[in-house]
């Protein structure tokens, strides 16, 4: 018999899930349950966060996440009630909790307070409570995803990852459904100046919406596409086990990332590899704290370019202005 201290059930967006509750934990599990076996229960693909302190990783099943449509903060969220761990995902957390029992372990259950992230004192702190680390990348994944990318390109050119979020949440007038969506039309411009004036090529990280949740452009019906199909290929994480091991290799294995508005844009902090993103002004400062500085060597090789609001400013922005200012960077990059 062993004491076994389950986390979560975590239903919240991935970007907070990266920043703030993943390191809470991980410094809970170190320090007050370090004589624990660990589990974990959240969304499938994303166990690469928590192989360096969590023993089992749960998945919950997609009957159940199919029903979670609209990930906020630290929850899901329902209209005039805000943020909440929904009773079907309770209840199979309490079915882990059982089948743990039921081995004669001892079982501690930390739930996730999905309005631990509405207060401030997470999101808006240098330092918020945590252990901050960067992230071993999986050697044969990045062995994979290597061979990958260079079969398909096999011209040399420098390769560049890509995330182009997009969300639909019915917020913002003129903005494509999301204050932070920027206009499918400047993607195509300043993408096609990518490939031809820098002369490079594409991955491009195809994540599907569902819902609210926000998602990655795969460009694949686009004009962009057909005019640059050698030079642009697609890589979809979907349905994967392993998705979050899999983008952590493909960021390793290629020039630099290229993201979109979204507080995803920290994942290449935790793996240090140059990245270039496109945020708001309402949301750029949240990507200079202290504990991103101290994972990036000072946001070294690092390009927030955060000029417009959020809204109509940064959905009509200039993609020709982003190309210039990536332009720059990307020039800069050893």
């Amino acid at each position: 018999m062993e004491n076994v201290v389950i986390f979560g059930p975590w239903c919240g967006e991935f970007s907070y899930e990266l920043s703030w509750w993943n390191p809470g934990i991980r410094k809970l599990r170190n320090e007050d349950f370090k004589d624990y076996r660990a589990v974990h229960i959240g969304y499938k693909g994303r166990r690469a966060m928590y192989k360096d302190f969590i023993d089992d990783y749960v998945s919950y099943p997609k009957e159940i996440e199919d029903t979670l449509g609209y990930p906020a903060a630290g929850g899901q969220h329902i209209i005039d009630v805000g943020e909440v761990i929904p009773e079907n995902l309770k209840e199979f957390m309490y079915k882990v909790a059982g089948e743990y029992q039921d081995k004669g372990h001892e079982v501690t259950l930390y739930q996730t307070d999905p309005h631990a992230y509405n207060d401030g004192k997470h999101i808006y702190d240098e330092e918020p409570f945590g252990d901050y680390v960067n992230y071993e990348v999986n050697s044969e994944m990045y062995d994979e995803i290597k061979k990958e990318v260079e079969e398909y390109f096999s011209d040399g050119r420098d390769t560049i990852a890509l995330m182009a979020r997009i969300r639909d949440r019915n917020r913002g007038e003129n903005t494509g459904g999301c204050y932070l969506n920027w206009n499918p039309d400047s993607w195509e411009i300043f993408l096609d100046r990518v490939i031809n004036e820098l002369d490079t090529n594409i991955v491009v990280i195809n994540l599907s919406t569902s819902g609210a949740a926000g998602g990655a452009m795969s460009f694949e019906d686009t004009k962009l596409y057909e005019d640059n199909k050698e030079r642009i290929m697609t890589i979809n994480f979907d349905d994967d086990e392993d998705s979050l091991d899999r983008q952590l290799a493909l960021l390793k294995a290629t020039k630099c990332s290229i993201y979109g508005a979204s507080g995803s844009a920290v994942l290449p902090f935790f793996v240090k590899t140059p990245t270039f993103t496109q945020q708001t002004v309402e949301e750029g400062f949240r990507l200079r704290y202290k504990w991103e500085r101290d994972l990036t060597d000072n946001l070294k090789n690092v390009k927030v370019f955060d000029k417009y609001r959020s809204g109509e400013d940064v959905y009509n922005s200039s993609p020709d202005e982003l190309f210039d200012e990536f332009k720059e960077f990307y020039r800069s990059l050893v």
